[in-house]
Parts: structure tokens; sequence; C-alpha cells
């Protein structure tokens, strides 16, 4: 397979250059839910028991969720907790709801990490001269991210960065990989996305003519229709493989 000689290189953020999914995300989910409701009684406010609070909040996300995969407009962590605080009696107030998130965020904050070949790779790919850009499908608000890629020295690498929190569409909605070819100053055909799942990183940038390669999370089932001649790696260090830059 002839190698790809892009002008600009996009990558997802979660499970390419960032691990989230340390434990499954329902276990995640569960720690977040206890995390923000042990803040909420250290703070002196009256909720219901531990159990409770977490059906009742994931109940609230469903909702949110659904619409998303519907119509890929997107929602954050944030919109759903202002109303979920009021119906358990808890009025919004001096940024209750992003301190809330805040503590809600802590358990991914602390079990997150960088691959090991991130920074390796966004070297070699700054220092070849090319554009570096990120988008990244997120219900958590950009800052929180923001602040990752500072933490794990990527930020200096990106030329642009889109979170679909703040774009307000999720990938693969063919506007978000326009509005990053437009960020990189190129046509789509001149940049490359490499991204670890099959719909949103592949079919995604293809749909508006941007190669792409599929960065295999290993212990993932990937649907049976993906092709298996596409572009594919397990480590960022093996974009070499593909990319003539």
């Amino acid at each position: 397979m002839e190698k790809l000689r892009p002008k600009a290189v996009i990558f997802d953020l979660g499970s390419t250059l960032i691990e989230y999914e340390v434990v499954s995300w329902d276990e995640l989910n569960l720690l977040c839910a206890s995390s923000a409701r042990d803040w909420l009684v250290d703070e002196g406010f009256s909720v219901p028991g531990e159990a409770i609070f977490h059906a009742r909040f994931e109940e609230a996300k469903a909702a949110y969720r659904q619409a998303a995969s519907e119509t890929l407009k997107e929602w954050d962590v944030p919109m759903v907790a202002a109303p979920f605080l009021r119906e358990i009696g808890i009025l919004d107030g001096d940024g209750l709801v992003d301190r809330f998130f805040d503590a809600y965020y802590a358990p991914v904050d602390r079990l997150l990490y960088a691959y090991p070949d991130t920074i390796n790779t966004l070297q070699w790919i700054k220092g070849c001269g090319r554009t570096i850009g990120l988008i990244s499908n997120t219900v958590f608000p950009e800052r929180a991210h923001r602040r990752e890629l500072e933490r794990f020295g990527i930020e200096p690498y990106l030329d642009f960065a889109l979170f679909s929190s703040s774009f307000k569409l999720r990938k693969p909605h063919p506007d978000i990989f326009l509005h990053a070819c437009a960020l990189a100053g190129f046509a789509p055909q001149d940049c490359v996305y490499v991204g670890d799942r099959y719909v949103e990183d592949i079919i995604g940038p293809n749909g508006v003519g941007m190669p792409a390669i599929l960065r295999a999370k290993p212990g993932r089932e990937y649907p049976p229709e993906v092709p298996p001649d596409i572009r594919r790696i397990e480590t960022l260090s093996e974009l070499s493989r593909h990319l003539d830059i």
C-alpha cells in the first residue's frame, strides 16, 4: 500500500493519544457519580443514597445520549448536572455546577495516562513541518481536556483542537471534519485522520474525502464490516509505515 503524504495529521484523543479506558466506562461512571455525591455531602447538601444517586444520574444522562446518537448533536455532563441537581433539591449558584463537575471528573483525571509513544510521534510529525490537529468526541467540558493536554506535554505540538462538547456536533458529522480542515488550512485530501473507532474515525473522515488510519485498540471488538485492507496500526510509532512525510 502506497504511503500517504499529508500536509496535516489530525488525531483523535481518547484511546489514541491518551488512555481513558483504564477501567470499563460502566465502572468509571460509578466512580464519578460516587465522587460527585461525596463532594455534595462534604458541602453539606442532603442527597439520595449512593445507589439511587447513581441510578438517577445515569437515567438523566441516558436521554441526552440517545438524542446525540440520533442527531450527532453533542451534550455534556454539566448540561445534565444543572437540572439533575435541581431535581434533587439543590439550586445552582456560585459556580456549583462547575465544582460538581470537577468532583465528578476527579476519578477520570486520576486514572488516565498518555501513551509512551505519544510525544515522540508528535515530535516526529512536527519536526517534518506538518500541521497537527485534534478532534475529540467528548461529553466533558473542553477545559478538562485542555488541562490534560498541558499536563502531558501534548498541547505545544497542536496547531488546533476541536472538542465536540464545544463544537456542539460529534463525529462522524462531516462538519467537524470540514471545520478541522479549515483550521489546518488544507483540503480534506491533504489531511489524514488517526483514531480508534471505525464509524467515527474512519467512515467519518472518509465521508469528506479525508484518508484515515485506524489505531486498533487491543481487546476491542470491531464490527464485522470493517474492511480487512484498511490502514491500521496498534501503536502510534507504527505511523511511519503509512506516512511519507
